[in-house]
């Protein structure tokens, strides 16, 4: 029975065998979003934001409802990697622009279904991305107003009214420069 990292491990190999890859994209180990609630257990920035969530033959579903929809709140693309024994449950359980990858004890994977591009990303939720400074920086390359007191929710708030390709942009710009390159 593999395990959740031992799984990990297996989807990055597949990554970088089935996705153009270039010298500043991302691999980012369990990125909090959704206000520091939700943690996405591998995410892919690479011209775009693709998030997976991985279930070991040891974890459930129970949790996946309400994850898929914070998954979806926020990323471009989301994959469910699952092992064998809850694939009938993910595909029924999961939206159709869900990406579905299923693995099994002896480290075998299969695309189910590819994911669809998610086009309900929540414009808030993606400043969620960004830290005071980011927020405070876009905000003054953007022409928002802003007084020095004005509470990060607000800033966000004010932000969240961009553009949704400016916000990704930046979104994307920032969390390659935060974190190791592949």
């Amino acid at each position: 029975m593999l395990t959740p990292n031992q799984i990990k491990s297996l989807l990055r190999a597949w990554i970088a065998r089935t996705h153009p890859v270039a010298d500043r994209d991302v691999f980012i180990d369990e990125l909090c979003f959704v206000d520091k609630t939700r943690r996405a257990d591998l995410v892919l920035a690479n011209g775009k934001l693709s998030a997976f969530e991985i279930k070991s033959c040891a974890d459930t579903l129970a949790r996946w409802a309400g994850q898929q929809l914070a998954y979806l709140s926020c990323f471009d693309e989301v994959w469910l990697c699952c092992h064998s024994r809850h694939l009938a449950r993910a595909i029924d359980e999961s939206d159709s622009k869900v990406g579905i990858i299923v693995v099994d004890d002896f480290s075998g994977m299969a695309v189910i279904r590819l994911p669809k591009k998610n086009t309900a990303v929540d414009p808030y939720h993606l400043t969620g991305f960004l830290w005071r400074e980011q927020l405070e920086q876009l905000a003054l390359e953007s022409g928002v107003s802003l007084s020095r007191k004005v509470l990060v929710k607000d800033l966000r708030r004010s932000l969240s009214k961009l553009p949704i390709e400016i916000l990704k942009g930046r979104v994307l710009e920032v969390l390659k420069d935060r974190y190791v390159t592949i």
